[in-house]
């Protein structure tokens, strides 16, 4: 049996992938009202409830992000306080537990991907240093969507209401929004296949990229408002 199997581990990387399902509808629905929103405002039907719609789901894109790469904050003692389904609450989970390997070619390739030199005799130090790395180079994009989350989302800041964080200007693009979810995807999908999995048990996890049943129920809905060249990806 494998005993990573419902640990605390891979119940947090359930719930890790659950944020990320959320953050992949709400991106697919924010991307598909944007791209269309010219023949949307020219079919005149609905056109305030696409708005709304757009504008629920960028602040729905923003909380997810912030509980997909929010940080354990840890006392004087290194005792964490609360418990995270982050990215970063699976991986203490996966240093502090240590489970072995079944393709350390996986994590190596992970590694690789996202920048780093994978060494084969310290895997974990290596992913904990990707996963570092990355946030590193997202940190001011990071920082942007927690500002949003808290002056705008979150509370009602005095004057914020009325600056560029009201609508999308104060958020990174979309293209980010993406790689940061691709980020937290690949993460989900390693810890699965790798520190799951093992040779006598095989875990199957969800692909976030596909059966999009969301995105394909609303490019229905388009098409049947009389959308005929309905666009589906940002440019």
């Amino acid at each position: 049996m494998n005993k990573m199997l419902n640990s605390k581990m891979d119940n947090k990387n359930i719930e890790l992938l659950k944020s990320l399902y959320r953050l992949r509808v709400e991106l697919d629905v924010y991307c598909l009202i944007a791209v269309n929103a010219e023949s949307i405002n020219k079919k005149g039907a609905g056109k305030s409830f696409w708005g709304l719609l757009q504008g629920s789901c960028l602040k729905l894109i923003a909380l997810s992000i912030c509980k997909i790469f929010e940080c354990e904050k840890q006392n004087k003692q290194g005792r964490v306080k609360y418990e995270l389904n982050s990215i970063d609450g699976v991986l203490r989970c996966l240093v502090n537990e240590k489970p072995s390997a079944s393709d350390s070619s996986c994590v190596c390739d992970f590694i690789c991907k996202y920048g780093h030199s994978p060494n084969e005799a310290e895997l974990l130090s290596g992913l904990s240093s990707t996963v570092a790395g990355f946030k590193e180079k997202y940190q001011e994009d990071l920082e942007r969507f927690k500002t949003y989350r808290v002056k705008n989302v979150a509370h009602s800041q005095f004057m914020v209401a009325h600056s560029k964080l009201e609508f999308n200007l104060g958020l990174p693009s979309y293209d980010v929004m993406e790689r940061l979810f691709n980020f937290g995807a690949d993460f989900y999908m390693l810890v699965s296949k790798v520190f799951i999995s093992t040779a006598s048990v095989s875990v199957v996890p969800c692909d976030l990229n596909s059966d999009r049943k969301v995105k394909v129920g609303l490019k229905r809905v388009l098409h049947e408002l009389g959308l005929t060249d309905i666009k589906t990806e940002m440019e």
